[in-house]
């Protein structure tokens, strides 16, 4: 008998021993399992703008976690030895449970906890317990994510989940030459979040040879006509098997100069030397000057959320 995964938008169909394109879910004795549940891969606290997140919670910490496994296959994975088939292997950890982790989180005085560095996706099921042991404690729940959900998917993770940094790898043509995946899931799951209030940002890696300032504006069009309003472009070093050079820091400055003017409010370089400081889109305030060093400190002109030169609320949750 043949057992469909609803985990993501593969919808992988699966028999006795077979296991899906990410390697993480696998029919065993006739049920959908995911293996190595909680055997976790990374554990770490971090601060909240390194997934990134500049509008959620800044300067505060996440504890981040991860399992093994993801649905895509990028080339230019940043994170290909927690990601890839080819290198995953049972992890000698024990499992670590949820109330572990929650308290863990409390412990160390972290207000969120992060599910990170590989596909959460994959391993939702896991996720999801965490996440609700975590908001019964009052804790925020951070996903870091490649997007691609099934509507299943969307509608179990949404309500134990309070903010996103989802990806956006490029348009359809990227997703099917480089990542062997499609940009549809990853723009309606942005779509459906935004709708209904999340908290999302997102991030793009930019390669020079692929992100020309035409791919870049289209993508800006999307994100814009969706609602998004925090967009991180990072810059790209060569990782896993891409041998392209790193983008340089001049092709940083010339994107984000382009990008400028999109209807996107808030646009950030990432992996870069360029400044993080977030300006009032309404009056141009200088709200916070500078997010590559942590802790950040808001300026004297953002209060409580809004600036205090012309009492506009900025986007994001400022406050745990």
């Amino acid at each position: 008998m043949k057992i469909s995964c609803d985990f993501c938008y593969h919808r992988c169909t699966l028999e006795e021993g077979q296991s899906g394109l990410c390697s993480v879910r696998m029919v065993r004795q006739g049920e959908l399992v995911t293996q190595a549940y909680g055997q976790l891969v990374a554990l770490a606290v971090d601060p909240v703008e390194k997934k990134p997140l500049y509008h959620f919670l800044p300067g505060s910490k996440t504890l981040s976690l991860a399992m093994y496994g993801c649905n895509l296959h990028c080339n230019f994975c940043q994170n290909y030895t927690i990601s890839q088939p080819s290198f995953m292997q049972n992890p000698a950890a024990e499992p670590v449970d949820g109330p572990a982790l929650v308290s863990l989180a409390m412990e160390r005085k972290c207000p969120s906890i992060s599910f990170t560095y590989s596909e959460p996706l994959v391993w939702q099921d896991y996720m999801l317990e965490v996440a609700s042991l975590a908001k019964a404690k009052g804790l925020a729940t951070i996903m870091v994510t490649n997007g691609t959900f099934s509507e299943e998917a969307l509608n179990r993770i949404f309500p134990l989940i309070d903010a996103y940094n989802i990806d956006l790898k490029g348009d359809e043509q990227f997703y099917r030459r480089v990542c062997k995946g499609s940009a549809k899931p990853v723009l309606d799951a942005i779509e459906y979040l935004v709708h209904r209030k999340a908290h999302v940002e997102v991030t793009t890696m930019v390669m020079e040879s692929e992100h020309d300032t035409a791919h870049t504006l289209t993508l800006a069009n999307q994100l814009a006509v969706r609602g998004v309003q925090v967009w991180h472009l990072s810059r790209y070093f060569p990782r896993y098997l891409a041998t392209e050079k790193a983008t340089s820091e001049t092709y940083m400055k010339q994107l984000l100069d382009a990008v400028s003017s999109s209807p996107i409010e808030y646009v950030y370089a990432g992996n870069s030397e360029q400044k993080q400081a977030t300006c009032c889109p309404y009056c141009n305030s200088l709200l916070i000057s500078d997010r590559r060093y942590v802790p950040v400190h808001p300026e004297k002109a953002f209060v409580g959320g809004r600036c205090s030169r012309c009492n506009r609320q900025i986007y994001g949750r400022w406050t745990s």
